[in-house]
């Protein structure tokens, strides 16, 4: 197999790779808003490790009867750059997903389809970054998380835990890094994708947009090592795709930044 040739005893690389490294402004797709879609987006041995080490949602070795479906837990970044109980290449992912140098590279890599609304490089670039939920939270304009998100098992019919909706005013944007395990074979799970009908709605922060407003254009697999990356904005509306009967748990980073005010809504 090629890659680093990483196990788990052995140290990460140093400076710690990241799934931003492989993109360009030539993978954006446009429709149905401007986003990219990376397959193998990390060293292949890397992601096998982060897969084989993360942490595992509770209720999946639960046997009591009668749990919630589709609980979600996260693990957020400043919480798994030190503690002795998370794995060394976890502890790395976490403090380079969580840099600000992400934060600028997403924007230079959509320069040509940043939204207006959201704060231009050179902004960025002056800005004051500090990790989310960190102890200098109050301290800086822009707050950087890469946390783990776990979504418990999907114990009734398929569902979403959470479907089509824009995300947050102050995000500036939104990645989520697949961590699918390679013995998992639950259907769904993916990120689906949308566009508005007839246009916005006057109000669009809200939990779910309803059926009537929008339409599915594509779904971006729930498969293992896999990228998708897209600016915020009011058309940015998406949703995890319904999951099949499960005892698994759906595991992925997602990877953001924010501001302290809201930018549009």
């Amino acid at each position: 197999m090629s890659g680093t040739g990483q196990d788990s005893k052995s140290p990460p690389p140093e400076p710690f790779p990241t799934v931003f490294d492989r993109l360009s402004p030539a993978d954006i797709q446009l429709d149905p808003f401007p986003h990219i879609v990376k397959e193998q987006a990390l060293d292949p041995v890397l992601c096998e490790r982060l897969i084989e080490m993360r942490i595992v949602h509770h209720d999946t070795r639960a046997k009591a009867k009668n749990r919630a479906s589709n609980q979600r837990i996260a693990f957020h970044a400043h919480a798994m750059r030190t503690p002795d109980i998370i794995d060394e290449a976890w502890k790395a992912f976490a403090r380079a997903h969580s840099a600000p140098e992400v934060t600028l590279r997403v924007a230079e890599i959509f320069a040509g389809h940043w939204p207006d609304h959201l704060p231009d490089i050179a902004w960025l670039r002056e800005a004051r970054f500090v990790l989310f939920g960190g102890d200098a939270h109050g301290q800086a304009e822009v707050r950087t998380d890469a946390r783990l998100e776990l979504i418990g098992p999907s114990l009734g019919p398929p569902w979403s835990h959470r479907a089509s909706h824009v995300d947050a005013g102050n995000r500036l944007f939104s990645a989520l890094f697949y961590l699918r395990a390679p013995d998992d074979e639950t259907t769904g799970g993916g990120l689906d994708l949308f566009r508005y009908k007839n246009g916005p709605p006057d109000k669009i922060d809200v939990f779910e947009l309803g059926d009537d407003l929008i339409e599915k254009i594509a779904t971006v697999p729930y498969q293992a090592n896999t990228l998708v990356v897209f600016p915020n904005s009011p058309f940015a509306i998406h949703g995890s795709e319904p999951r099949g009967h499960s005892e698994r748990d759906r595991a992925y980073v997602f990877i953001t930044a924010e501001v302290n005010n809201n930018l549009f809504g």
